[in-house]
């Protein structure tokens, strides 16, 4: 039996400019790389629950975000034909049962869409979500990067927590 596999981004495309040297997880976000992670992963699968079942409350807040926070974002799910990539989806807002929003990472292997592009998407292909406190120096939500740190060394996993202000707890 074939193994499937899903693409993530790990962060958005914004981040500095790729560094040579080993293959960290913030050189991987630095550079908006994809990491393959088998269909129905258990940790991904637990990331995916605990952003749906706070999806309200994080919509709530996005529709009127408060004081020092920003880059409100959630990660869809986007299929083309056999491949599924999940990007972040930046400048979303609601169109009744639907969203909009721009995609704020590049396709690797879903070649319907680009970097920047706007499309709409249905609320039951949202997996994740995200948004930065500057006051905190936190970010919040990121459910996905969290599992995907699981497969990391500890103390690259605790270096890419500190730097981005990733709270896994």
């Amino acid at each position: 039996m074939t193994t499937r596999f899903t693409v993530f981004a790990l962060l958005f495309a914004a981040l500095s400019a790729p560094t040579a040297g080993a293959e960290t997880p913030i050189k991987k976000a630095e550079r908006d790389d994809i990491f393959m992670v088998p269909t129905a992963d258990p940790a991904m699968e637990r990331a995916f629950g605990k952003a749906r079942s706070t999806l309200d409350n994080f919509l709530r807040m996005a529709s009127s975000p408060a004081p020092g926070t920003s880059d409100y974002s959630v990660k869809v799910a986007v299929t083309d034909g056999k491949n599924t990539e999940y990007f972040w989806v930046r400048d979303f807002e609601r169109k009744g049962e639907k969203f909009a929003g721009t995609l704020a990472n590049e396709p690797r292997m879903v070649k319907k869409f680009k970097n920047g592009q706007r499309f709409d998407f249905s609320r039951n292909l949202i997996v994740d979500w995200t948004y930065i406190d500057a006051s905190k120096r936190k970010t919040f939500g990121n459910f996905t990067a969290c599992a995907l740190l699981t497969r990391e060394p500890p103390q690259e996993a605790r270096k890419f927590r500190e730097q981005f202000g990733l709270d896994c707890d």
